[in-house]
């Protein structure tokens, strides 16, 4: 059984630059793959662990830029106010699914019936992660999915197209694993409000084994999760 971890990355270097390799003040937190061995087995897996990059400061999402990550995270830092107004929120909708541009998102957003179900703090944010996701793709369409309690029999699963963006709204964010097999790898949680990018298979790349969560520290309720897929033409 794989083992399980509560840090955003497994055994990283830091190193404090800004996103253009500069000397600076954001820190980033950098993994990466372990060396592949020439083996049936192993060519079976390909790369045995994912390139992940981390950071507080909403520059990392640039690192989407290198062709060799297969994970961004943006540890951002929300206001308290957010974890109050979640908090205060009781609602169990069913999941919210939408399609298309950001333009046409954004309107999705804002009619009454959306309105009733999720508090405002998720879909202004939802509004604003499907905006910067858009600004990463070129602006494709978006299959977005707004789930209230995800399933506690997840899988894992690699990002179907080009890009997937994975962001918690409860005490935990999405599980990714050190490997591509589940079994044989460390299973981490994103930090709640953490914001994922994960590169897909339609870039050449199988990107980061991850899953929806499934624990969640002292077996409090699993809170939200918001998930946006690139879709192809």
């Amino acid at each position: 059984m794989a083992e399980t971890s509560r840090f955003s990355l497994p055994k990283p270097e830091a190193t404090s630059r800004d996103h253009q390799g500069r000397p600076g003040a954001m820190l980033f937190m950098e993994s990466w793959p372990a060396a592949k061995v020439d083996t049936p087995e192993d060519a079976a897996l390909g790369c045995p662990a994912p390139h992940v990059v981390a950071c507080a400061h909403a520059a990392v999402v640039m690192e989407l830029q290198r062709p060799d990550v297969d994970m961004v995270v943006w540890g951002r830092k929300v206001p308290a106010a957010w974890e109050t107004h979640l908090k205060d929120w009781s609602g169990s909708p069913s999941s919210l699914i939408l399609s298309g541009k950001p333009s046409e998102i954004a309107k999705s957003l804002t009619t009454p019936a959306v309105l009733q179900d999720w508090p405002p703090v998720i879909l202004t944010d939802v509004k604003d992660l499907s905006s910067l996701f858009g600004a990463l793709t070129g602006g494709v369409t978006q299959h977005i999915r707004l789930m209230a309690s995800p399933s506690s029999d997840a899988i894992f699963e690699f990002p179907p197209d080009i890009l997937r963006l994975i962001c918690g709204y409860g005490r935990t964010g999405a599980e990714w694993c050190t490997n591509q097999d589940p079994k044989n790898g460390i299973v981490s949680a994103l930090s709640p409000f953490a914001v994922a990018f994960i590169r897909g298979a339609a870039e050449g790349q199988p990107g980061c084994l991850h899953r929806l969560p499934i624990n969640v520290p002292n077996g409090e309720k699993l809170g939200p999760i918001l998930m946006i897929d690139t879709v192809s033409p």
